[in-house]
């Protein structure tokens, strides 16, 4: 009988010896992080999807002095801080933002750039600019019809766009080169680079 409660003890000590290293392992996990002074800020760039779904960017951002490339992430004491987001050609940057760090977490800064469109109003005695820039993929080009008939757009690549009295017509030209655009007898171009 002494050997069957010697086994029976040492059973019951392997079994609870796994659950309590297992036991300790999340007890000292669980203290390291809550008890961690710094915490991460990521800080990530983005395009808005106003008129194409947004994707991410690369770009310069600062923190307090220290800078990278999108996305990056910082290890930083517990506090406030202000994220730069730099300007980028053909995008609204976003403004400055405050973000708060605590204590073995993440904390996230997304800067959202908007295109900057360029826009070409159709009037009585013909187009506001005959000559516009964009950049492929990325600038919204916007016709914006001023007189109060339909304009007939002829636009390279696209063809004949009817716009309505105080309606538009966007179009984001994908491939790099010079397209032509004309209502009635006046014509202009989109250099896209």
């Amino acid at each position: 009988m002494k050997t069957s409660k010697k086994r029976t003890r040492l059973g019951a000590a392997l079994f609870f010896i796994p659950i309590a290293i297992l036991l300790g392992v999340v007890v000292y996990a669980f203290l390291t992080s809550s008890t961690s002074p710094n915490g991460t800020l990521i800080i990530r760039a983005q395009t808005s999807g106003k008129y194409y779904g947004s994707m991410q960017i690369h770009v310069s951002a600062s923190v307090s002095g220290t800078g990278g490339v999108t996305p990056f992430n910082l290890t930083l004491s517990q506090g406030a801080y202000t994220v730069v987001f730099s300007a980028v050609s053909g995008y609204t940057a976003p403004p400055s933002s405050r973000v708060a760090v605590s204590a073995g977490r993440s904390s996230y800064a997304v800067g959202v750039y908007t295109p900057i469109p360029a826009v070409i109003a159709v009037g009585e005695s013909g187009f506001n600019v005959t000559k516009a820039s964009a950049l492929a993929g990325v600038t919204p080009v916007i016709w914006v019809n001023e007189v109060s008939g339909y304009a007939v757009m002829n636009i390279s690549p696209v063809g004949r766009v009817l716009i309505p009295p105080g309606g538009n017509y966007t179009y984001v030209f994908e491939t790099t080169g010079s397209f032509s655009f004309a209502e009635g007898s006046h014509s202009g171009t989109v250099s896209v680079s």
